[in-house]
């Protein structure tokens, strides 16, 4: 069964970014699956979580994507803070990388993804 954790804030300490989800889903049992995917219907990314049988998804909407900019200008991974202890999302900061320059000018994602990655990541895109 596949289940959706939407993050719902982030905050650099240090370097780091670290992802939250809602105060209620503290008590998960997830483990990095290294993979970022496009959600273009919601205008979000996705990182894959292994959970008990199967895979569950990590949402990072679009309101938070001007920290994944600097996240990559950093060449981090950044890390899920779960009740008091924090997981480093692995290979997540490469794989947004890449996947950033199959979109852009990809319209298989559709014209407002496109654009709207094309739009805030356009530091990264145009390198710095």
């Amino acid at each position: 069964m596949r289940n959706l954790y939407k993050i719902e804030k982030c905050q650099f300490l240090h370097n780091d970014l670290h992802f939250s989800l809602n105060e209620n889903l503290n008590r998960i049992q997830i483990q990095p699956a290294g993979q970022v995917l496009a959600d273009s219907d919601n205008l979000a990314f996705i990182y894959l979580v292994e959970e008990e049988d199967g895979y569950s998804y990590l949402q990072i909407p679009q309101t938070l994507w001007p920290e994944l900019v600097q996240l990559v200008k950093l060449n981090r991974d950044p890390y899920l803070v779960l009740k008091d202890e924090k997981m480093v999302l692995t290979n997540f900061t490469e794989e947004l990388n890449a996947l950033l320059y199959n979109i852009e000018g990809n319209d298989n994602y559709g014209n407002d993804f496109v654009v709207a990655v094309e739009t805030t990541f356009k530091e990264i895109l145009i390198g710095e």
